[in-house]
């Protein structure tokens, strides 16, 4: 049961992995320049780092700020342990560098988009397929979009933040006391007798 981190990580490794790669794919489709839709460069799982916004090149700061509720599926793993499914209220923070005010507010919306593609391609939270213990929920998703501000000179930020709820499946096995279900003590034979003893008949 990895927490709170684990869906996170799991959903900036996808991000990290499917927005390089979609970005000049939507800028054919949308006809659009490097200036109204930027590479991003950097994905970050967790809280943004200080100073992040010194640098310059937008990023993708996704954070998990909220446990929604946590059942027990009835289902066990391997180990005996019981399967829990969570659902956390994710949420994936868009930073678009722009070289004046309309330029970073087209970054920041075409970014979003992208993100929002990513996502709702991939609700399992990879592209290889099967089942990975991840489903997200496209119709939790929601956007809110800032204000931009002045970055220095002419150019500005724009922030978008990105929500959706993602089940995770989860088990208690990780780092457990509790001896596994099946597993008894182990018996060794001896020929040592304890207590009073009789000979055996014609012995």
């Amino acid at each position: 049961m990895r927490g709170a981190n684990g869906v996170r990580d799991q959903m900036a490794l996808l991000l990290t992995s499917e927005m390089p790669r979609k970005v000049p794919l939507l800028r054919e489709a949308w006809n659009l320049d490097a200036a109204k839709l930027p590479e991003v460069k950097k994905v970050v799982s967790g809280d943004m780092p200080e100073q992040a916004l010194t640098s310059s090149e937008s990023m993708v700061v996704v954070i998990n700020p909220r446990l929604l509720r946590s059942v027990r599926t009835g289902d066990f793993d391997e180990h005996g342990a019981p399967e829990y499914r969570s659902r956390y209220s994710c949420r994936v923070y868009i930073w678009a560098l722009g070289n004046d005010w309309d330029a970073a507010i087209a970054a920041r919306d075409n970014l979003a988009a992208c993100a929002r593609l990513c996502l709702f391609e991939y609700p399992t939270l990879t592209n290889e397929g099967g089942d990975t213990g991840y489903l997200m929920y496209e119709n939790t998703y929601t956007e809110d979009f800032g204000v931009p501000v002045r970055a220095g000179g002419s150019r500005c930020w724009a922030a978008a933040i990105l929500s959706i709820d993602a089940d995770v499946e989860e088990h208690v096995d990780a780092g457990s006391t509790v001896p596994p279900l099946g597993t008894a003590q182990q018996i060794a034979a001896t020929t040592q007798a304890v207590g009073p003893t009789q000979p055996l008949p014609g012995g």
